[in-house]
């Protein structure tokens, strides 16, 4: 390891990010790096609903979010993450244009990533000034049994995130 790799293994060591991607082999292969870098990794969480469920009131040095999820954009989480400071990489395949105009200054990296450029992304992470007050979400829970009211991503949610805990 060279010098400068080993100074950004030292920097994102102890981190917590949030991992959320729907593509399961990406999510293992970057959830898998960081982890071998120090980074305790929430996720990854493959919907909006389960980050949300995931993330509870924990503490986040940052999150790295792919953009689409299932046919549902992440907007609403970023601003949740926003407002509690939390410092966001835009990993996806979405050009800047195709990004929603009032979230086009979050960095981004584009698919295919490049792990070595999202670990020095993920070591200068810092917290940020909330961007407004907002009430606690409701702590995490652990995934329980499917309920007939569950959306068809909540269940594969589910099922992805048990898969990856068994394993990871």
């Amino acid at each position: 390891m060279s010098a400068v790799e080993h100074t950004v293994s030292d920097a994102m060591a102890g981190k917590c990010v949030l991992v959320v991607e729907d593509d399961y082999v990406l999510a293992r292969e970057v959830c898998n790096d960081l982890k071998n870098h120090g980074v305790n990794v929430l996720g990854p969480a493959p919907t909006v609903h389960y980050a949300s469920l995931i993330i509870g009131r924990r503490r986040l040095d940052g999150a790295i979010l792919d953009i689409k999820l299932f046919g549902q954009e992440v907007y609403e989480l970023v601003d949740v993450l926003m407002a509690r400071g939390v410092p966001i990489i835009f990993a996806t395949a979405y050009q800047q244009d195709r990004i929603d105009a009032r979230y086009r200054s979050v960095d981004t990296l584009h698919k295919p990533l490049d792990l070595g450029h999202l670990r020095r992304k993920v070591a200068a992470f810092r917290p940020q000034q909330p961007a407004a007050p907002i009430t606690a979400p409701e702590p995490a829970t652990v995934p329980g049994p499917v309920r007939a009211r569950d959306s068809i991503e909540d269940r594969w949610a589910r099922l992805m995130f048990d898969a990856m805990r068994d394993g990871a």
